[in-house]
């Protein structure tokens, strides 16, 4: 952002002086600063926003940009704290908004975007962005869900085809053990707190589990398809087919053992690709579905989408209004997309120019499954099921479960 300088304020009163300053200077319109905070999706986004921030800054004098990028660790964690203290920013990224819009706290998006550029957004990402019907966020990016294998280490031990059922998995687990040792995982299952919900749910969801019965309107977390997943889980891990200590293995932890030739199987979304690449990884990896329970079940994808949301406050509505649009506007939103890492676009109009890599997981949308974001209660119940889920690993399955299903029966279904 380019300033008035105090050497140049001095110029200009000394011209006024020198005319007589016959007449009072305007008063400069008042500045309004807005606080943005947002989740470090690569390494890159610093430098993205710093760019950003001061290109808006410049076009927008009165308005003034102060940014705070962490990492997903510190913001789910900083990012509420935010809210419980009653600090809140103006304009929030995070992978939850509902409860937020449950206490009244968010502009509406037709309070902040016109009807014609909130439809370029893709309608089931607008659809998942609702809270009682009513859209209170805009979705930044999207994810997918698919199965990676390191096809070294997968068809050097004698597998031919990539599993599509937890059956074909345990069989491919067993010979590419049996080859390797302990020099090889056959699995990853990452349950540490990073992000445990997702990594349970896609296997979940290939057995029909899900947290959360639209349909009946109620929590579902300790069904039977739930523990059979657990189960599944604990048994893969029982016989070694996994890296050590699951539960606190986190996302990022699993992806560096892959990108290090030492999985051979995991699960892993969209911007993975993205993630060799910043690691230098020479793994030559292959794509599929993901595999579900038996072949009698629907192989899914988990959708996963994050959110920009603006907090209700005096006077800043005019301001996070046009600093989402700038965001969004056609030049910019690629840069925030290339930044990211290689996540599926929001908008319709940026998913016409992907890159060939991202179609594989595009064309599993149609089978995608999502969290029940649009529940104001699900912030609370998903902060459990991350950091409780993998317990269920040593611990009795059906207990685990009962007690994350008494935790959300507690905070509603509203």
């Amino acid at each position: 952002m380019k300033k008035l300088t105090t050497r140049s304020f001095a110029a200009l009163a000394s011209l006024g002086l020198v005319a007589g300053a016959l007449t009072a200077a305007p008063a400069q319109a008042n500045t309004v600063t807005i606080k943005v905070v947002t989740p470090n999706y690569t390494d890159d986004m610093p430098a993205y926003y710093k760019d950003l921030n001061a290109r808006f800054m410049a076009a927008n004098p009165t308005i003034k940009v102060e940014h705070e990028n962490l990492s997903w660790d510190d913001i789910l964690v900083k990012g509420r704290t935010y809210i419980s203290t009653k600090s809140y920013p103006d304009v929030l990224n995070l992978n939850t908004f509902s409860e937020f819009a449950a206490e009244g706290l968010l502009y509406k998006t037709s309070d902040l975007f016109t009807e014609a550029k909130l439809s370029d957004f893709v309608t089931a990402f607008r659809d998942n962005s609702k809270y009682n019907g009513v859209e209170y966020a805009v979705p930044d990016l999207a994810s997918a869900r698919m199965f990676f294998i390191n096809k070294a280490l997968f068809y050097g031990a004698g597998n031919t085809k990539i599993p599509t059922t937890w059956a074909e998995v345990t069989a491919a687990s067993k010979k590419i053990k049996a080859k390797y040792g302990s020099k090889v995982y056959p699995l990853a299952i990452p349950l540490g707190s990073e992000e445990a919900q997702a990594e349970f749910q896609i296997w979940a969801g290939g057995n029909g589990g899900r947290y959360f019965d639209e349909a009946a309107g109620k929590w579902v977390i300790n069904s039977k398809a739930n523990l059979e997943t657990l189960n599944q889980l604990k048994a893969w891990v029982k016989a070694g087919y996994t890296q050590p200590n699951p539960a606190s293995t986190n996302r990022t932890d699993a992806f560096k053992l892959f990108s290090q030739g030492k999985v051979a199987m995991i699960n892993a979304s969209v911007f993975f690709p993205s993630t060799l690449k910043d690691y230098k990884s020479k793994v030559d990896y292959g794509v599929a579905p993901f595999p579900s329970a038996n072949a009698s079940k629907k192989p899914i994808t988990l959708g996963v989408q994050d959110y920009f949301m603006a907090f209700k406050k005096t006077g800043n509505q005019d301001a996070v209004s046009k600093y989402l649009n700038f965001l969004f506007e056609g030049k910019n939103y690629a840069g925030f997309l290339k930044a990211a890492g290689g996540f599926i676009p929001a908008t319709k109009s940026a998913s016409t120019e992907v890159d060939s890599s991202l179609l594989p997981f595009i064309e599993q949308l149609p089978n995608a499954i999502f969290y029940p974001g649009t529940l104001g209660s699900w912030g609370t119940v998903v902060a459990k099921i991350t950091t409780q889920i993998g317990t269920g690993i040593t611990k009795d399955s059906k207990t685990v479960l009962d007690s994350l299903q008494k935790t959300a029966v507690a905070a509603g279904t509203k």
